[in-house]
């Protein structure tokens, strides 16, 4: 049986990694919303070529 553990989210801006923690981690030390965020995991969003993106952590 697996448990179920929070997801991690790698945050980049360019091709530098900044963090790396859970969609609650990172906007209270970032100061952002937390839909801002989730905004940054979307395809459509790294479609645009934003500059800064967040990628989900796939794990076992």
């Amino acid at each position: 049986m697996k448990l179920m553990t929070e997801t991690e989210y790698a945050l980049y801006k360019g091709d530098k990694f900044i963090d790396l923690g859970t969609i609650d981690y990172l906007p209270k030390k970032y100061h952002n919303k937390k839909e801002t965020l989730k905004y940054l995991t979307y395809p459509s969003t790294h479609k645009r070529g934003r500059k800064t993106l967040l990628y989900k952590i796939k794990g076992d």
